[in-house]
């Protein structure tokens, strides 16, 4: 397969993944987006998974350009390693609307993004030591594991109707 169409698919499976995330963001009730029920609520769990997005989409952890909106610490889901954990108290909570702008300046730049560096070059980051190419799918998998958590967390709630993107259009566009 050439590159271009290895381009392509990542780009739509990208938008298909941050689609769906897009979804459940909007349909997080008010009064479960910063709930104390989970170890992180349902707005840093989202936030993570963007922040993880914008990361891997860079060059390297030198290029990140944080989000305008972030809160110090939030990408941090806490864990055993040291690096899982925030070396900051996470103080506020970013709103919806706030991480669908994040969502949206990810997917603004998705596609320079992706073909910026070679599919075949490392992954710019030594805790991924594979290529860029296999970081795509990491990125993609990352994202879809944590709206799935999201998603089971709703849905335990009674929350229902999540659509499954199969690729950059939204469910009832496809052609």
């Amino acid at each position: 397969m050439e590159n271009s169409k290895i381009y392509e698919v990542l780009i739509s499976q990208y938008h298909a993944a941050l689609g769906m995330l897009r979804d459940v963001v909007e349909k997080v009730p008010n009064d479960e987006w910063n709930t104390n029920e989970y170890h992180n609520p349902n707005w840093q769990l989202i936030y993570h998974t963007i922040w993880s997005a914008r990361l891997y989409l860079g060059g390297s952890h030198d290029v990140y350009k944080p989000f305008e909106k972030a809160i110090a610490g939030a990408e941090s889901l806490g864990g055993d390693q040291e690096w899982e954990n925030a070396e900051v108290e996470v103080i506020g909570q970013n709103s919806k609307s706030e991480l669908l702008e994040f969502i949206s300046e990810i997917e603004e730049n998705l596609e320079r993004q992706i073909k910026e560096l070679p599919l075949d070059s490392p992954s710019g980051f030594e805790w991924y030591p594979y290529t860029r190419f296999e970081l795509h799918l990491n990125t993609i998998r990352h994202i879809q594991h944590h709206t799935a958590q999201i998603i089971e967390r709703l849905k335990e709630k009674g929350i229902k109707g999540f659509p499954w993107w199969i690729d950059s259009n939204k469910p009832g566009e496809w052609v």
